[in-house]
This record gives C-alpha cells, sequence and structure tokens, in this order.
C-alpha cells in the first residue's frame, strides 16, 4: 500500500486534509504452503496460530510433495444467495449431497469416457474435522476412489492413491492412511 499523495480539488475544497492520515490500510501479509493470507488487524493473531489444527487437514492437500503447492492461474468465485452460517457450515461438512442431488450431473460429466455411473458406488466411509476455535472444518472420504474417479479419472486417482507418488506422500505425511487412502476433501478455513 502506498500513501495518498493526491485529491481532485484538494486546494480549493479539503485544504485541512491531512493526507498522511487518509493512506490506505497496509495489511498483514503471510504464508502457508503456498497460500498467501493477508489481514487488515494488525491487532490478530499471526497465521500460524489462527491456523492451528487445521494445518494437519491442509497438509494433506497442499503438501503431498517436497515441490510445494502450484498456483494454476484463474479466478473462482461464487455468489450464494444465503447468510454466512449455511457456507460455512456446508463448505466444510456436507459430502451426502454431493454424489446424490445437487452435483450429480457435474459427476456424471465428468465421467471418463470408459466409466458408467452405475459402475460407481457412491462412498460409504469419511472423517468429519471441526476445530475448537475458529471456524475451520473439513470431510473427506477414506479408502474409497469411486468419487475421485467419476470426477478426476482413473489416472489422477491412481497417480493419488497408489505407486511411487502416493507412497512419498505417506511419508511426507506421516501415514499410510493420509498419503493413499484420503480421498475428495474439502475445507473451510
Amino acid at each position: 500500500a502506498g500513501n495518498l499523495i493526491n485529491v481532485p480539488y484538494e486546494a480549493e475544497s479539503f485544504a485541512c486534509l491531512d493526507k498522511k492520515e487518509w493512506s490506505p490500510l497496509k495489511a498483514r501479509v503471510e504464508t502457508y504452503k503456498g497460500l498467501i493470507f493477508a489481514n487488515w488487524d494488525e491487532n490478530a493473531i499471526d497465521l500460524d496460530t489462527y491456523l492451528g489444527e487445521a494445518k494437519f487437514y491442509m497438509d494433506h492437500m497442499l503438501d503431498r510433495t517436497e515441490a510445494g503447492t502450484e498456483v494454476i492461474p484463474g479466478i473462482q468465485k461464487w455468489v450464494i444467495p444465503c447468510n454466512w452460517k449455511f457456507a460455512a457450515e456446508q463448505f466444510c461438512s456436507d459430502m451426502y449431497h454431493a454424489g446424490t442431488t445437487s452435483h450429480l450431473s457435474g459427476i456424471i460429466a465428468g465421467l471418463p469416457e470408459d466409466l458408467e455411473l452405475a459402475d460407481l458406488a457412491p462412498p460409504k466411509f469419511g472423517k468429519q474435522y471441526r476445530a475448537s476455535w475458529g471456524g475451520h472444518g473439513s470431510g473427506f472420504y477414506i479408502g474409497d476412489p469411486n468419487l475421485m474417479l467419476a470426477t478426476m479419472g482413473p489416472k489422477v486417482t491412481s497417480y493419488l492413491t497408489e505407486g511411487p507418488a502416493a507412497e512419498k506422500a505417506a511419508e511426507r505425511l506421516g501415514s499410510i492412511e493420509r498419503g493413499t487412502k484420503i480421498m475428495v476433501e474439502h475445507m473451510t478455513v
């Protein structure tokens, strides 16, 4: 952020304006595993403390290899006609309806050519996490790659669940389950 250096008609209309007092706020910027966070509150706790136990779940997505996280250009935006509580609850915990109702058409559209929806059974086993404070939450399926197959295809699913890349991820993340068995994670931070 810079400083306010000019105001139209300053001499005529704002002769007493102290531009130093009207400079933009400076955001505190911190990073975690390739993600960039900014905070306008200079008195807020540091990012590492704020993320707390959520880092364990973020690392499953962001720290599978020593290469780290790659930023892919583009913007994703949503406008959801609801209050903030609906989005916070749904984004960190609701996987039930994804394969059965509202997202089924997207799953069907993304199916690889050699797969039929009838060949895929929805995953049944998973876990959910909710932080004791901070609003963080996550959900994921365990050990059943069907939804991943339907949305990412066999090559990506294989890469993430078996072979050298999955083995390295398991070693890096500290367990076979974390490296090869956690499927289709979503999270709210």
